[in-house]
This record gives structure tokens, sequence and C-alpha cells, in this order.
């Protein structure tokens, strides 16, 4: 063996070892004091970009559990605000059946003391409905979508919009507005007659005793004819709307989808003594005097002509006005769109012009069939010829707010355009058309009718209670699986990144050992070439 005084090797070897065994015993201090196993990012590298993933995850998920929470907070807010309107709609059925009586010992006025409370409890639904956001258009009465996350794609991939979907939750309350209108207890009611009717001049202008009313609506766009028959033999004004309402429930018994759209929009005849009024709690219409006893029909509509529309109020309407026909070549391209109830934009168009679609008549048929082939909230919607003349006014009309868009037809002043302005291809926004009506209690048919009412208002109650339980409860389950998930993250995290503290305490030991042990040895290395000394005596 060789000894040598400049290289020490054995105690570069010792200083190397103890080097290794201080930066063990510097890591497993670390690991002890920290709890973690990864401390830099160098200690495990590809596991820290794994449990920083879980990491990002569980607050993602601890997020998504409070959203589920809040919303968890809010159906219930309704819930309660829904059960409080259940219990005003028992108060309003009890007093609807008590005026529904015919040995109602009251009178009329003491039927106006129960209409008159009657009215305070359908006002207070739809200020409790909109107090909750749940009245028709409210915050909350629509698709609501509360993200959780979690979700993953059918590949497994949890960034795009696929996962997004798959980690939110839907609540779909559009329908389930629970104000007086939602419930059917506010109407559409057409507007009072500007020439209060009589019986004399009713009967007077009867064919046969029959008259005919025209009544126009969505589904029923072409029109039904409803016949009273015995309007000629009338001793009342009460007689003639008994007539029409009998006339009405026969004609809604025809087949056909546009008699069954009838029977749904529920069209009735109602009358204060003083003038007849048509309503109803379910769609906008329009009624116009038909071929059998016009003067008869246009002294019940108190129109000045028995053709001209008489449009229900308390609904969204658009007026145009319709100039001259389009020519040979010429066009004109009509957009209507709408927000749905699910939320989303929603539009048809039509082109007029061309064979078949120049005259207003065609325009207006053209205009209905597109809005029923829209098949979503546009066919709810309706266009009717506002007074029958070959030039005049297009009204189109509905429950909700809607835009019609009227291009520029080939020659300026041709076709339609906005009411009063004459103006094309603009945007037009339709408008409320009167308060409407509602269901009263004051005479026993009306309250008869407002009982029927009352028990559908209770079944659309229900529905939309359903709707709100099953939400809560959607909530309440993502809100196990979000726990769940979080739970497991935390799990899996924790194996990539915490330290095993019972195997890091035996390190600890192993490195004091391993320091004590190396310290010696280097001293015992440093102090070996001493040795050499004793071969140089002499």
């Amino acid at each position: 063996m060789a000894f040598s005084v400049n290289t020490n090797v054995t105690s570069l070897q010792a200083q190397n070892n103890l080097r290794a065994s201080s930066e063990f015993q510097s890591k497993t201090i670390n690991r002890v004091t920290s709890g973690l196993r990864i401390v830099n990012s160098g200690d495990d590298a590809a596991g820290l970009a794994i449990a920083n993933g879980f990491r990002s995850d569980q607050a993602v998920l601890g997020q998504g559990i409070r959203n589920a929470n809040d919303g968890l907070s809010t159906l219930q807010t309704i819930d309660g605000g829904m059960n409080n309107i259940s219990l005003l709609l028992d108060r309003a059925r009890t007093l609807a059946t008590q005026s529904a009586s015919g040995t109602f010992a009251g009178g009329t006025n003491g039927r106006a003391n129960l209409n008159s409370e009657f009215q305070s409890v359908i006002t207070e639904i739809s200020r409790q409905a909109q107090a909750v956001g749940m009245n028709t258009g409210g915050q909350f009465a629509k698709a609501l979508s509360v993200f959780i996350g979690g979700g993953e794609d059918a590949s497994g991939q949890i960034n795009n919009n696929a996962a997004i979907a798959n980690g939110s939750i839907s609540v779909d309350l559009s329908r389930s507005a629970v104000d007086s209108k939602a419930l059917g207890l506010s109407t559409f009611q057409t507007a009072a007659p500007t020439v209060a009717p009589n019986l004399g001049t009713i009967t007077a202008g009867t064919t046969a005793g029959a008259v005919d009313l025209n009544f126009f609506g969505a589904g029923f766009d072409g029109g039904i004819t409803v016949t009273a028959n015995n309007v000629g033999s009338a001793t009342s004004l009460n007689d003639v709307v008994a007539d029409i309402n009998t006339a009405i429930a026969t004609a809604a018994t025809a087949a056909g989808t546009g008699a069954a759209a009838f029977k749904a929009a529920g069209i009735v005849a109602t009358t204060d003594g003083k003038s007849i009024q048509f309503q109803s709690a379910n769609a906008a219409f329009s009624v116009s005097g038909g071929t059998n006893g016009p003067a008869a029909a246009q002294n019940i509509l108190g129109t000045a002509a028995a053709a001209v529309q008489i449009g229900a109020q308390g609904d969204k309407q658009l007026k145009l006005d319709y100039g001259t026909s389009l020519g040979a070549g010429q066009s004109q391209v009509m957009t209507i769109s709408m927000v749905d109830s699910t939320g989303a934009l929603v539009s048809t168009s039509v082109t007029m012009g061309g064979a078949g679609i120049t005259t207003k008549a065609n325009q207006v048929a053209a205009i209905n069939t597109a809005l029923k082939a829209a098949n979503n909230d546009l066919s709810k919607l309706v266009a009717v010829d506002q007074d029958a003349a070959a030039n005049g006014s297009i009204v189109i009309m509905g429950g909700t707010d809607f835009k019609v868009y009227i291009g520029a037809a080939s020659t300026a002043g041709q076709g339609l355009t906005q009411t009063g302005t004459a103006t094309q291809a603009v945007f037009n926004d339709s408008a409320a058309n009167g308060a409407g009506g509602a269901v009263d209690i004051l005479n026993q048919t009306d309250a008869q009718q407002a009982v029927n009412a009352l028990a559908n208002a209770v079944s659309t109650l229900g529905s939309a209670q359903a709707a709100v339980g099953k939400g809560e409860n959607n909530f309440n389950y993502a809100m196990n699986l979000a726990q769940s998930q979080t739970t497991n993250l935390a799990a899996a995290e924790s194996r990539i990144r915490d330290a095993d503290l019972a195997s890091e305490a035996a390190n600890l030991t192993k490195a004091q050992i391993m320091i004590q042990a190396g310290t010696a040895a280097l001293a015992q290395a440093n102090s070996a070439p001493q040795a050499i000394l004793s071969l140089l005596k002499s």
C-alpha cells in the first residue's frame, strides 16, 4: 500500500460520506418538522405535480359545496314562499266556494265584500311570488345551473365544456312561476267596448237568432268560428253571455288541433251588466264578427265594424302597418325572436314576396306557419289581421316579450313597416297591451269559474313545488358526492405529499448515528498521515 502526504484519500472519502449523512439528516429533520415528504420540488417533482392537481381539485370542490349550499338555501326560501302561497290558495278557494253557492245569502253587497278579500289574496300571492323570485320572468323562475366541480367528460378529461356540464347541477324552474298570472288567476281580457252594447241592438242584429264570433290565437290562427244560436231570444246580457259560452264549449269539442288549442285557451265571455268582454287565463287571443249576425257581432264587440279584431289585453303585442302589396320579384324578410323559458335566444324568419305571400292575408298566414314550425316558445305567439282591410295593420301578440326585425322591402314604402313611422329594417319590441283582468267572484257564474281556476292553480303550484323539491334533493345528492370526492382526493394527496413520521423518526436516529460515526472516522482519517513521520525518524 502506498503512503501519500499530499492527498489524504481516506479523509476525502470520509468527508463525502459525512456530507451525505448531513444532507440526509437535514432532509429528515425537514420532513419531521413539516410533516411533509415533499418539502421542496426537488424532493419528488413528478409527485408534487400530481399532488398539486389533487389539492387544486379539492379547492374547486370546496367552493362547489358552498355553491350547492347557497343554492339549497335559495330553494328552501322558495319552498317556504310556496308553502305560504298554498295557504293563500286555500283561503281563495274557500271564498270562491262560498260565493259559488246559489243559496249565498249575502246578496250583491256580500259577494262584493267576498271579492274584495279574494282580490287581496290574489294580490298577495303575486307579491309573495315576486319576493322569492318566482313571479313570471322572475329572478329564479328559469333554468338554473350551479357549478360544483368534480366532473369529467366521457374520456376522463376535466378541462372542457363537457366536464364543466358534468360537474354542474341543473334545476329547471322555468315553468314553476307561482304568481297569479302563472297560476291562471290573472287573465288576458278584451278591451271594454267603445260602444256599450244593449240587448235591443244585439237581438235586432241577428240572423235567424244566430251570431258568429271568430276567435284567433296561437294554435288556432286559422280561426275558430263560434255560433251562438239563441241570441235572438235573449232577455238579458247574461242570456247572451250564457249562449256564447255554450257555443264556445261546443266549438272546443270539435275535431282537430285548432279546436284543441282553442279549448286549452279557456276563453269565456263575461258581463258586468253593461258590457260583454272575453277573457282567458291561458293565452292571448283576438275576436271579431263572422258571417251570421254581423250587426249583432258589431254591437257585442262594440266596434265600428264587425270585422275589426279586438285583441286581448294583458299580453305583449306589436302592431305593424301594411302599406301596398309587394310587387313581382320583390321580397321582405321578417325575423321574430325572443328569450325562451330556458334563457336561450330563439328566432324564426319569414320571407314575404313571390307567389302566394304578397297580400296581407297571405303574409299573416305565412307568419303563423313559421311560428308554429319553430316548435319552441315562439309557437305561443300569433299574428292576426287587425282590420281585415287590404292595407291596414297586422298585430303579433303573445304572453312574453319578443322582438320583430322588419327587413327593407325591395321598394321603399311597400310591405310591412313599423306603426306610425313608416320605418323598415329596424328592431321593434313588443309592449304591454293593457293591464288585463283577474279572476273574480262577484257573481255565482264567475265564482264557479274561479273555483275551477283555483283547482288548476293548486295543481300548478304542486308541480312547481315538486320541481323545487327535486332541486333540493339534487343539491343534497351532489354535495354528498362532492364531500366523498374531497375526502378521496385528500387521501390521495396525503399518500403522495405527507411524510411517514414513523419511518422518518427511524431515519432521524440513523442520521444522528451516521453523523457521529462519520465525524469520529473523519478525525481518524485526518490523523492517519502522521504515521508517515515514523518512517522519517533516524
